[in-house]
C-alpha cells in the first residue's frame, strides 16, 4: 500500500525538475514490487537490503513509514532509494535509507533520487536525510560523507579446496584446534536455529554495553524473505557459543549480525564459523561472500582480512535540514556522545531480563547502529 499519509501520488514534477520529461520519481506501491525486485536483482549494484521486502519487515517490527523511491526512465526501472522515517524523541525525526543506501543506473539518476529525497524529508520536517551504509560516494554538494567501515569481499568461485589452501598456515592450524576443541557448526536456512544465534547475540550485545533489537525483527526478516537468509551457529556440546546471520541474494552472500560469547574464545570457534561459512558459500553456489563491515583499522577488520578478501569503503552520507542540525554520522556522533558512553558503561550492568526488554524499545530509535 503507497504511503498515503506521507505522499499521495508523489511524482516527479512535485519532487525534481530535472530530466522531467524522461525520468520520473514515485512512491512505490505493491503492484511495482514485482519490478522494483526484478531490478535490485539484476543490478551489479543490487544488495538484499534494497529488495521491497524490507517495507514490510520494518513496518512490522517498528510502525515506520517507509517511503521507498523508484525511478523510472521511459517506463523502465532505472533507480530504486528503499527509505524509512524514524521519529525518535533521542535524535529526532530522520529520513534514512536501508543499509546499502540507493540502487541507480547512473549517478544522474541517483541525484534525482536524492533530490526527491530531500523535498520528501523537508515536506516531513525531518532533521536530516540519511544514505546508510552505501557502496557507492554519491555526488551532492550538500551531503557530508565520511568513510568509517570497510567491508570484505571474498571470490569463492575457485571453490573450497583452493580457497582453503590459499589460507595462511595458522590461519588453517586455527580452524584445526577448533575442531580438536570438539567445536561443530550448524548452518540453516529454514529459521530453526534463530533462537540459539538470538540467545548469543543478545547475550554478546549485553556484555559488550549495546541495546540489541528484538527478536520479532530477525523472525520478522524469516518470515518475508523465505530462501533469503542463513543463520550458522556455532556449538559447544549443545551448547550454542557463536552465532551468525547472513542474507542471500542471486550470487551474493552478505555477513549481518554476528557474536562469539567470550568466555569460549579460546576454543577458537569464531576460526570454525569464518571456514566453514566460506566453504558453504563456495559449495551453495555463490561467487561473493561479503564479511560485512568492520570500522577501519580494527582488530575485526583485520580478522577478516585474513580470509584472502579485497576491502573496499562503507560511506555514510548525511544532509543535514536543520539549521542547528549535525551533518556528522550516527558512528561520529555515537563516539562523541556523552549519553552513548553512558549508555554503553551501564548497559553490562543491567540484569539481563531488564535490557532484553528495554534494548528493543531504544533500537526502535537507531534500528542499524
Amino acid at each position: 500500500m503507497m504511503e498515503q499519509t506521507l505522499v499521495s501520488g508523489m511524482q516527479m514534477q512535485e519532487l525534481v525538475s530535472a530530466e522531467a520529461t524522461t525520468l520520473q520519481i514515485e512512491v512505490l506501491n505493491d503492484a511495482d514490487t514485482a519490478a522494483w525486485d526484478a531490478y535490485v536483482q539484476k543490478s551489479p549494484n543490487g544488495l538484499p537490503l534494497h529488495l521491497s521486502g524490507w517495507r514490510d519487515v520494518m513496518r512490522r517490527t517498528y510502525g515506520y513509514k517507509t517511503p521507498y523511491l523508484l525511478a523510472r526512465r521511459h517506463g523502465r526501472v532505472v533507480g530504486v532509494m528503499p527509505l524509512f522515517q524514524v521519529n525518535s524523541l533521542l535524535f529526532g525525526r530522520k529520513l534514512s535509507t536501508m543499509p546499502g543506501g540507493l540502487c541507480a543506473d547512473d549517478e544522474a539518476t541517483a541525484a534525482s533520487l536524492i533530490a526527491g529525497a530531500t523535498t520528501l524529508a523537508r515536506k516531513q520536517r525531518a532533521r536530516k536525510l540519511i544514505i546508510q551504509d552505501t557502496r557507492q560516494d554519491w555526488p551532492k554538494p550538500d551531503l557530508n560523507t565520511s568513510t568509517q567501515h570497510v567491508h570484505w569481499l571474498v571470490d569463492v568461485t575457485v571453490g573450497e579446496e583452493t580457497l582453503w589452501k590459499a589460507l595462511h598456515g595458522n590461519i588453517r592450524r586455527q580452524v584445526r584446534l577448533a575442531r580438536k576443541n570438539d567445536l561443530r557448526i550448524a548452518i540453516d536456512r529454514d529459521g530453526v536455529l534463530l533462537d540459539d544465534f538470538y540467545a548469543v547475540f543478545s547475550a554478546f550485545a549485553h556484555s559488550v554495553g549495546t541495546p540489541v533489537f528484538g527478536r520479532n525483527f530477525l523472525a520478522n526478516i524469516i518470515d518475508v524473505f523465505p530462501g533469503g537468509f542463513n543463520i550458522a551457529v556455532v556449538y559447544l556440546e549443545n551448547r550454542p557459543i557463536g552465532g551468525y546471520f547472513q542474507l542471500e541474494m542471486g550470487q551474493h552472500m552478505i555477513g549481518m549480525w554476528g557474536a562469539t560469547l567470550r568466555d569460549y574464545l579460546q576454543l577458537r570457534p569464531v576460526y570454525l564459523a569464518y571456514w566453514e561459512m566460506l566453504a558453504d558459500a563456495a559449495n551453495s553456489g555463490f561467487s561473493v561472500l561479503d564479511m560485512g563491515r568492520s570500522p577501519v583499522d580494527t582488530n575485526m577488520s583485520k580478522f577478516k582480512g585474513q580470509w584472502g578478501g579485497v576491502s573496499g569503503p562503507v560511506y555514510q552520507q548525511v544532509l543535514a535540514l536543520g539549521k542547528q542540525e549535525s551533518a556528522e554520522s550516527m558512528a561520529t556522533q555515537a563516539n562523541s556522545s556523552g549519553l552513548f558512553q553512558t549508555v554503553r558503561d551501564l548497559w553490562p550492568k543491567l540484569p539481563f531480563a531488564v535490557a532484553q526488554f528495554a534494548g528493543p524499545k531504544l533500537r526502535k530509535h537507531v534500528p542499524f547502529a
